[in-house]
């Protein structure tokens, strides 16, 4: 582990890790991050966390591993890191992301391998109790080597909804769950461009924000619409590099929007106001392939995969691309910070 002085503070930093044949990780590392360096609290085996998620009300937190046998993992939130608490299989292969559903009792994924959406039931105590339904999309896009089927890439509350991006079919999929944990089409899909390759998204207002992988832009346009000519884009990227450009998370804090972009290895900033996104900034991710971005209050956090590092870049001097610590830890994929000291 390396530290770049001053090193912003977190309780802990929960960082998961691709393992082999996807990557060097562990599964799931902990961090406690001091003023004189971070330090390992824990580590949990588990074969490629692709995505964590934090339960909103009970210390727990939820695993999906992805690769060809996926599974889906309870873990109890600790003093040295998330012990498991059990952890069962998921049929659709190549998971990638999950969320909570609306009512805080089912578990989704998206599955990009299998072009599917999983669910899973809770038990009262947060355990998981299996899976409830499977939802298999159909389709393609243009692209040849990346549209050949679908690939649900996220999955992410939306109100009552589960909105989910399809990089294979360039939609996004409006999904309800039942009290018995099945999955159903609420409304028709919002339609993306023909190859733009939807990843994440991020509701913002009334809006959708959509970061396209194989377009390397960002869409938006109104949530309860269609797609289609209601929806505007921008370049994901303003850089000047040969690299395709690939961008991965995307996320919001109030009206500012921050992608993760791939490629060019930056960090761009924009701002939603009177319906328009505008690009406001663009800066290094002190790193190279930005696979997951969060916010804290005082700073960005970016997991740079192919590096191995993990980098905390200052909100304060967010024009600079202040990078304030950095931490060594390998094939990062995914995030979750507790408890940053603002002191």
């Amino acid at each position: 582990m390396q530290g770049i002085v001053p090193l912003p503070q977190l309780r802990q930093l929960i960082v998961g890790g691709y393992t082999g044949p996807m990557g060097d990780g562990s599964g799931i590392v902990t961090f406690t991050l001091t003023p004189t360096g971070p330090s390992v609290l824990g580590t949990l085996e588990l074969d490629s966390p692709s995505y964590l998620i934090r339960h909103p009300e009970l210390p727990l937190l939820y695993a999906v591993s992805e690769g060809t046998t996926s599974t889906v993992a309870a873990l109890r939130l600790t003093d040295h890191g998330p012990e498991l608490i059990n952890r069962v299989t998921n049929s659709g292969h190549g998971a990638c992301h999950l969320c909570l559903s609306p009512d805080g009792r089912h578990v989704i994924t998206a599955n990009y391998g299998a072009g599917s959406v999983s669910c899973f039931g809770l038990a009262e105590d947060g355990s998981l109790t299996g899976q409830t339904d499977l939802l298999q999309f159909t389709g393609s896009g243009p692209d040849a080597d990346r549209q050949s089927a679908p690939h649900p890439h996220q999955a992410v509350v939306d109100g009552d909804l589960v909105l989910v991006p399809d990089l294979g079919t360039d939609r996004v999929h409006r999904l309800a769950v039942g009290a018995d944990g099945k999955l159903s089409q609420a409304a028709d899909p919002v339609l993306l461009p023909p190859g733009s390759g939807p990843r994440h998204v991020v509701v913002v207002d009334d809006q959708l924000v959509v970061a396209c992988e194989l377009s390397a832009e960002v869409w938006w346009g109104p949530r309860t619409g269609n797609g289609g000519e209601q929806g505007r884009l921008v370049p994901a990227s303003g850089s000047d590099t040969d690299q395709r450009i690939y961008p991965s998370a995307i996320i919001a804090d109030g009206s500012a929007v921050f992608v993760a972009n791939r490629g060019s290895d930056t960090v761009a900033g924009f701002n939603l106001a009177d319906g328009t996104l505008r690009p406001a900034i663009e800066i290094p991710c002190g790193g190279a392939w930005p696979r997951d971005l969060i916010a804290t209050t005082r700073h960005l956090w970016v997991a740079n995969q192919n590096d191995g590092t993990v980098v905390a870049i200052s909100r304060e001097d967010l024009a600079t691309g202040r990078i304030d610590g950095t931490i060594e830890t390998p094939s990062p994929s995914c995030l979750i910070a507790l408890d940053e000291v603002t002191a």
